[in-house]
């Protein structure tokens, strides 16, 4: 069984981060290395948002990162707006490991849930929420203008 353990992004991490945002999707290179340091910056600096990163042997090998999630007509939520873990570090409990202290911080700061999206092709992420109580609540279509 591999030690693993939780703890905030910090900016030095940002070479890991970049590494892992291409392993799960390589069209992400473009997104470089100094633009992940500058977000992560931006980040800790100027957001609420939560970033957890879990290490084995000092290898980041997964994050998951929250933002609050504020509507009119809802209780106050986390969204969570990327969660990645290293391909040979999947199906060994990392993934568990990180929505559980996503959740737990949630919990502790007064947020009432966590919502998330889900690629509809990601037919095993989805099994992986539904095994921790996530339901499954509508389908929906995400539009986006990029501002040039």
């Amino acid at each position: 069984m591999i030690q693993r353990s939780i703890r905030g992004i910090r900016v030095t991490d940002y070479t890991d981060i970049y590494l892992l945002n291409v392993e799960f999707n390589p069209n992400l290179h473009a997104f470089s290395e100094d633009k992940v340091k500058e977000k992560i910056e931006t980040l800790i600096h100027h957001t609420n948002d939560v970033v957890l990163l879990c290490e084995s042997d000092d290898e980041v090998i997964g994050y998951i990162h929250g933002s609050p999630y504020e509507l009119l007509f809802s209780e106050s939520l986390i969204n969570v707006l990327g969660f990645v873990v290293k391909e040979r570090y999947r199906n060994q409990g990392t993934g568990s490991l990180l929505i559980e202290s996503l959740e737990q911080w949630s919990q502790s700061r007064g947020y009432s849930g966590i919502k998330l999206l889900s690629h509809p092709s990601r037919v095993q992420a989805h099994r992986f929420y539904e095994r921790r109580g996530y339901k499954f609540t509508k389908d929906q279509k995400n539009f986006i203008k990029k501002f040039e």
